[in-house]
């Protein structure tokens, strides 16, 4: 049995999701963060509700310095009412090249920018969380310097406690799983590996 076996999902019973037909699409929440609800019929006739958040593409850069150390944001998640260590990231405004918003997001969240003669190296899009959300981040990585002190974009980020944190290369992989536990982060260190011992 393989994973496209049919019968091994049920799918031959009971048809694909891919095929339903969208009866009704619901904006639940319009800022923010963009919450939706649609109502799907299945090819056996069974009506479903589907929820998901659509947000718009996101950045992640790995930065790294002329002496090895990976900078980090930590800030405050009320979400999960304690402060992450996190790779400097945010979204991609409407018409924005992806690139431009890496550097962006660097230089407001860190104060550091791109060491004189380096450039981003993408490192792909990715998905994330596809079953909650059709949010996809592009991950790059950069050899930088540190310009000036971070300064915050919006009004909110006022309030997320955020500073910046420098670590080893050795001690960030190491703290995998510990205070380095969101899967963008850890995906993004995992991508940038490469360039990482290159450097």
């Amino acid at each position: 049995m393989t994973a496209n076996d049919d019968t091994a999902t049920g799918t031959a019973q009971h048809g694909s999701m891919a095929d339903a037909e969208l009866l009704n699409t619901e904006i639940l929440l319009a800022k923010p963060k963009r919450v939706v609800r649609e109502d799907l019929r299945m090819p056996d006739g069974k009506v479903i509700d589907w929820y998901f958040m659509d947000t718009p593409a996101s950045v992640m850069v790995v930065p790294i310095t002329d002496d090895n150390q990976l900078v980090f944001v930590r800030q405050y998640r009320h979400n999960l009412k304690t402060h992450c260590l996190e790779l400097p990231a945010g979204a991609v405004s409407a018409g924005e090249d992806p690139a431009d918003a890496a550097l962006r997001e660097l230089e407001e969240e860190t104060g550091y920018r791109l060491a004189a003669g380096e450039q981003l190296a993408p490192l792909g899009r990715f998905y994330s969380l596809p079953s909650e959300t059709n949010k996809y981040t592009y991950f790059y990585s950069a050899r930088v310097t540190k310009h000036h002190e971070p300064v915050l974009d919006n009004e909110i980020e006022r309030y997320f406690d955020m500073s910046v944190v420098t670590v080893s290369v050795a001690d960030a992989f190491k703290r995998i799983g510990t205070d380095i536990d969101g899967m963008e982060t850890v995906g993004a260190l995992m991508l940038a590996r490469q360039h990482i011992a290159a450097g």
